[in-house]
């Protein structure tokens, strides 16, 4: 209890909450005193005994919970109870799941009779209000104040809980997981690479804006933190210029850590390799895959993220469904957010049903724990706050001086509109004209567009879709690049996840209709460089309908100003796309769940429960036979035996090798024995499975994992 309260005191420190930190460790544990509890933890599998999921359990945290609303008033006990109540349960809802245990004073007086009542478990002086009492002056605000303080004390107690125990099966890692790199160090060696970045580049007109970008950043970074906007072109450089920006102004006001929150995690891959070649391979963590177990048990949870390395690249949906989730192992790495810069890049896809909790949460983020916020894409979304948006952000700082102009002076692609916005093209057609153009690129809206498209070109064609692992992708990535610098024939068929920030440059780009940002970042797959006179990104409608929710009502959008404006709609300025996401925003409802309402409450599980950032069903992580990935799974059942755990970094090893499944397509996969689960935790695609329709492998080398229809275990396996 003394190392857990000297470990949360310590984290929660740089946003001012110490001492609710050192009291909350000191308390969540106070019911093992109890009888029941010590008889239990001599019991057979008495290791699982504090883990209140598990069927047989005692109650440990009521008592502590009763106790903080016992010693403290209650504006500063009922964040520090809530916490206590959740740190291995989750955090509860107020009213269902908290205020009924208050009534169980016979567990906290258990707990006293045994030695729970001891003076150091008393405070020694009083713990003032939560500070943002005093400066929130509407009820509402103090109460989603409240949410996100209980969320990081919250964090605080359970990172700390999780390494004490992790130091106690591995004794060798003394419960600590830094690596000691400092973000100074880090900035002298990007600053090495971009200085010899900047001497080999020719003096084109694009590397000069780029130059001209960084310097801004550089120069930015040395105002006060808050929120800052880096409005460029795809292909202007961002990735390395929001890094340059981020890591001067950790330096210049002592932040700890630089979080990249990308849409994508085909982004992320490629960020992540980036910042690998210029930083140390430890100073990076990339986190994108879901593998947090279903059901926790006292030794699956020691594998969640604590996000304690120098620089974070993960997705939004990671990032903010963290902030809005319950369970312990998802909460664990919120306090290490505090007192960070984040680069929140392509921010335009963050999903409108969920926009205002989320800018309410980053605002509170900003005001409360010190972070700043840098919003970087190519099309700004509108999140000044007016009356339609009452949760956006003010005085939001532009770090690129004159955007219009630089988005002039970048401008190296034709768009070519379709005649006729409501004439579907068919794919035989369309395959027809991709055939024309020796190196072309098409994106479509769906993985079976991808797969459909792609069976109808030569059979040399490549396909990219999310069906296929990070590593694969990654390989096939690299394989287009090759190809266009040998400026060899090759054509590309793509979901939209090769939109935003993959770093290739065709002659000629295809996509179906959509939302005005995403033809903007398809056209920017388009003459990159700036190598042609002019590319040419060419927009046809698709036979069929992006997935329904905001992608459908975007493309309503850019239909509605394609008829206003005709082809004078230009995707290459950003005056049009104030419009585009005004007219979006107004189609949806901003808060389509009710969070505020439910964090107001103090509603934690429920909040949870309906705050999901990806809209289509594609949300069950396998791990699929590809690469080297036997040797990560061999890792992983070698550490279950050995220390009883998967360490976090066996579950890192793993994330190249994930593809995400809808629960339709895993359920098949389940029914027909074709994936195992270690450790309740990994779920993992047997390799010697093939379907039954074309007799192919369920993971091969062209299209990813394709799960659907009959499946069948391939009979040479059943030879002995």
């Amino acid at each position: 209890m003394r190392d857990t309260a000297a470990r949360a005191q310590e984290f929660a420190a740089p946003w001012g909450a110490a001492k609710w930190g050192y009291w909350t460790g000191l308390w969540h544990d106070l019911g093992k005193h109890s009888k029941d509890f010590q008889n239990l933890l001599y019991a057979p599998h008495g290791a699982d005994a504090h883990c209140e999921t598990q069927p047989r359990r005692v109650d440990h945290s009521t008592a502590g919970l009763i106790h903080a609303m016992a010693m403290l008033p209650k504006e500063s006990g009922l964040s520090i109870a809530l916490a206590v109540a959740g740190h291995h349960a989750g955090l509860p809802d107020l009213v269902e799941g908290f205020k009924p245990r208050l009534a169980k004073k016979a567990l906290l007086e258990a707990s006293y009779q045994n030695g729970g009542n001891a003076a150091w478990l008393k405070p020694s002086s009083s713990i003032p209000s939560p500070p943002f009492l005093a400066v929130l002056s509407s009820r509402e605000e103090q109460k989603r104040a409240l949410d996100v303080w209980t969320r990081f004390l919250f964090s605080a107690l359970v990172d700390a809980d999780f390494l004490d125990t992790e130091k106690f099966y591995e004794p060798s890692k003394a419960g600590k997981r830094g690596i000691g790199i400092s973000l100074t160090d880090l900035l002298t060696k990007l600053e090495t690479v971009l200085q010899e970045k900047v001497k080999q580049s020719p003096g084109t007109g694009i590397n000069l804006i780029r130059n001209e970008i960084l310097a801004a950043c550089r120069h930015a970074a040395k105002q006060t933190p808050g929120v800052f906007s880096l409005t460029a072109p795809t292909g202007a450089g961002k990735t390395l210029s929001g890094m340059a920006f981020a890591l001067h102004h950790a330096a210049e006001h002592g932040l700890k850590r630089v979080i990249v929150v990308l849409p994508y995690t085909s982004i992320i891959e490629q960020s992540a390799r980036v910042y690998r070649d210029i930083f140390e391979e430890e100073a990076v963590v990339e986190h994108h895959s879901n593998l947090d177990p279903e059901h926790e048990t006292a030794r699956n949870r020691l594998a969640s993220e604590n996000w304690d390395a120098p620089i974070i690249v993960t997705t939004t949906v990671q990032f903010f469904e963290s902030l809005f989730a319950n369970r312990s192992s998802a909460c664990r790495k919120l306090h290490n957010i505090a007192r960070t810069v984040v680069i929140l890049d392509e921010a335009q896809a963050l999903p409108i049903g969920l926009l205002a909790p989320i800018l309410d949460m980053l605002r509170e983020l900003v005001r409360g724990y010190g972070i700043s916020l840098l919003i970087s894409t190519a099309t700004q979304p509108a999140f000044a706050r007016r009356e339609k948006l009452p949760w956006g952000f003010d005085g939001v700082r532009e770090i690129v001086p004159e955007p219009s102009q630089t988005f002039a002076k970048l401008r190296r692609v034709r768009i070519h509109w379709p005649a006729q916005i409501d004439a579907p093209t068919p794919w035989p057609q369309l395959a027809e004209k991709l055939v024309a153009h020796a190196r072309v690129l098409a994106i479509v809206h769906r993985r079976q567009d991808a797969r459909d498209l792609t069976r109808l070109l030569p059979a040399e064609t490549v396909h990219l879709s999310a069906s296929m692992c990070a590593a694969h992708r990654l390989a096939t990535i690299e394989r287009i690049r090759n190809s266009l610098a040998a400026k060899e024939p090759i054509r590309v068929v793509s979901t939209q996840l090769v939109e935003a920030g993959v770093d290739i440059d065709f002659p000629v780009v295809y996509r179906a209709l959509a939302g005005l940002d995403a033809i903007a970042q398809s056209a920017g797959r388009c003459n990159r460089e700036g190598k042609l006179t002019e590319g040419g990104c060419h927009i046809f409608v698709a036979e069929s309908a992006p997935p329904k929710g905001v992608l459908s009502k975007a493309l309503d959008v850019t239909r509605t100003m394609l008829n206003a404006h005709g082809n004078a709609l230009d995707p290459f300025s950003p005056e049009p796309f104030d419009e585009f996401f005004r007219s979006l925003y107004q189609l949806n409802e901003l808060d389509q769940h009710g969070i505020q309402r439910l964090r107001e409450n103090l509603s934690f599980e429920e909040v949870a429960k309906e705050f999901k950032m990806i809209e289509d069903e594609w949300r069950i992580p396998v791990v699929v036979p590809y690469g080297d990935v036997a040797k990560c799974i061999e890792a992983l059942r070698s550490a279950a035996k050995s220390v009883g755990f998967i360490p976090a970094d066996t579950l890192r090893a793993l994330q190249p090798y994930t593809v995400s499944t809808s629960p339709k397509e895993y359920d098949n996969l389940e029914r027909c024995g074709a994936v195992e689960i270690v450790e309740e935790t990994v779920k993992i695609v047997l390799p010697y499975f093939r379907r039954v329709a074309d007799g192919l492998p369920l993971y091969d080398e062209r299209f990813g994992l394709v799960a659907d229809g009959e499946l069948c275990r391939d009979p040479k396996t059943l030879m002995t």
